[in-house]
């Protein structure tokens, strides 16, 4: 059974911040959490994505977020562990589209049939506000 462990240092952001964004700067936040994951887990991506898994994510932060805010904000981190696909393209010449474009190759994606998802919030000082990530292989 593989583990993978990483930690972002800081807490995403969550859905009070982040729903009217403009598309610019929701692209520039997308970035920058594919960045950091990225960067967190240097080394541990797998070579082959992970079919079934379990993964947990710890935001440290200050203020307890609403229940809803707290699983709604993990969104755009979920989508960076994802793995890329090409979409079917009903028009032939039409440009290709890819389903999840931000995906690092962690867990195949993130429907129930691979994911199962566990979000927490744990209490910090303003100075220790950070993610945990743990993904945990489900063997069949």
């Amino acid at each position: 059974m593989r583990a993978i462990r990483f930690e972002i240092p800081f807490a995403y952001a969550l859905p009070n911040r982040t729903l009217r964004q403009h598309w610019g700067a929701a692209t520039k936040d997308k970035r920058t959490m594919q960045r950091a994951v990225l960067a967190a887990a240097a080394g541990q991506v797998p070579s082959e994505p992970i079919q079934r898994a379990h993964i947990l994510i710890e935001r440290h932060g200050v203020r307890a977020p609403d229940p809803d805010n707290l699983v709604g904000g993990a969104k755009r981190l979920i989508d960076c562990l994802t793995t890329p696909c090409l979409l079917n393209v009903r028009t032939p010449g039409a440009r290709p589209r890819v389903k999840n474009k931000r995906g690092l190759g962690f867990v195949v994606d993130d429907g129930p049939d691979h994911v199962t998802l566990d979000v927490r919030h744990v209490p910090a000082r303003l100075c220790g506000q950070k993610t945990v990530v743990t993904i945990t292989e489900i063997l069949p």
